[in-house]
């Protein structure tokens, strides 16, 4: 999947961290360190996507443009959307390396 540049296990970690959030947020330099390993994981998983076939991409692609927003609940918000989208992004390529 995507060669030695996809480390499932990292990804699967900082997805859980920011899921994990909840009512009470974490300082504000912890939700912008988890933005940014986030950010990168999306990045690596999605340029092994054809965005161009799939929507749920372009969306990952928005979200990753978008940015945190200005308060800590935006940025744990943004966290928790990127999340998502190393989710879906994860369990896309292992559903496209099932049909090889």
């Amino acid at each position: 999947m995507g060669g030695d540049r996809v480390d499932v296990a990292a990804i699967r970690q900082a997805v859980d961290r920011a899921l994990a959030v909840g009512p009470v947020l974490p300082r504000h330099q912890e939700v912008e360190d988890l933005i940014a390993d986030l950010r990168g994981h999306l990045q690596i998983l999605l340029s092994t996507v054809r965005v161009t076939e799939c929507a749920r991409a372009t969306t990952a692609l928005a979200e990753l443009e978008r940015g945190p927003g200005r308060g800590l609940r935006s940025a744990a918000d943004h966290a928790q959307l990127l999340a998502l989208d190393c989710r879906w992004a994860l369990r896309y390529l292992t559903a496209q390396e099932g049909t090889r």
